[in-house]
């Protein structure tokens, strides 16, 4: 195998230190043999064959067909439910929404009641007050009021 008439080896030394060695040959065929290949007799097909197999295409046609409308039936059906998932959450965000609202007009409400309330209870204590002072001057004898004209003119 090794002829140098149809071998050529080349050793070389490239930098760093690494050595390859280059050998030029003719290509050899190392294919494997053909088989021959087997030829079957053509089958002849009868009619009842045919109609089975066209059948057969037929049945697997109409399972195909059968299994994309499951598919679309499903998207379908959860495009449905996403609907009604969202429209339900939007229900609920009004619904909480219009309570948290009513809830703190109320707040509201009670708090201005209070306020007024609150209003109304410290002017009749003056009321009662101013009522008081004029009842005070009517009942202090005549001379209290000369020695005080300014408050008598009140």
């Amino acid at each position: 195998m090794c002829d140098s008439a149809e071998t050529v080896r080349a050793t070389e030394t490239a930098k760093g230190g690494i050595k390859y060695e280059l050998v030029l040959s003719e290509p050899s065929v190392n294919d494997p043999p053909k088989k021959d290949q087997i030829t079957s007799p053509p089958k002849t097909m009868s009619v009842e064959e045919i109609e089975q197999k066209l059948k057969a295409a037929e049945e697997r046609r109409l399972m195909l067909e059968a299994e994309r409308l499951n598919q679309i039936n499903e998207k379908k059906n959860k495009l449905q439910e996403a609907s009604q998932k969202r429209q339900e959450f939007n229900n609920n965000f009004i619904q909480s929404t219009k309570e948290s609202l009513e809830q703190k007009m109320e707040t509201f409400e009670n708090n201005r009641e209070a306020k007024l309330k609150a209003l109304q209870e410290k002017l009749k204590e003056h009321e009662r007050h101013i009522e008081e002072v004029r009842q005070s001057k009517n009942l202090n004898p005549p001379e209290a009021n000369e020695e005080c004209p300014v408050a008598s003119s009140g």
